[in-house]
C-alpha cells in the first residue's frame, strides 16, 4: 500500500473516534427524582433500560457547546450510556427525560416518541 493510502486509514480511523467531552464537565449522582422520571420515560416509550448504568456529567452554565448546535446545549447524550447535562437543566425533568430517552433508544436522532413523550 502506498504511504499515502496508510496516511487516509489512520485519518479515517481516528475521524471515527469520539472525543466530545465539554469543558468543565464533573461526574455527579442522579438526584431521587431521576428514578420517577425514568420510569415515567419508560412508560411512555414502551422501553426498559438500566438508569444505574448512566454515567451521569455537570457542566457549567446554561448551555454549553456541542456538535451540530450552534446554540449549545442543554443536554447531550453519549453513547452507550453517558448524559452531559448543563447545571442549569440538571433539576429540570423535560430536558432530562429528553436526554433519558436516548439513552432508552441507544440512538442520537430524534424519531416521533420525542414528540409522544413531550420531550
Amino acid at each position: 500500500m502506498p504511504p499515502r493510502l496508510r496516511w487516509l486509514w489512520v485519518l479515517l480511523l481516528l475521524s471515527c473516534l469520539d472525543s466530545f467531552e465539554p469543558a468543565g464537565a464533573r461526574p455527579y449522582a442522579p438526584p431521587d427524582a431521576y428514578h420517577a422520571w425514568w420510569a415515567e420515560i419508560e412508560a411512555c416509550a414502551r422501553l426498559t433500560g438500566d438508569l444505574n448504568a448512566i454515567a451521569w456529567y455537570e457542566v457549567p452554565g446554561s448551555r454549553y457547546a456541542c456538535p451540530g448546535y450552534s446554540r449549545g446545549c442543554a443536554g447531550w447524550w453519549r453513547p452507550p450510556h453517558t448524559i452531559y447535562m448543563a447545571q442549569a437543566s440538571v433539576k429540570e425533568r423535560r430536558p432530562v427525560q429528553h436526554e433519558m430517552l436516548h439513552d432508552l433508544l441507544q440512538r442520537s436522532d430524534h424519531p416521533p416518541v420525542f414528540r409522544t413523550c413531550g420531550v
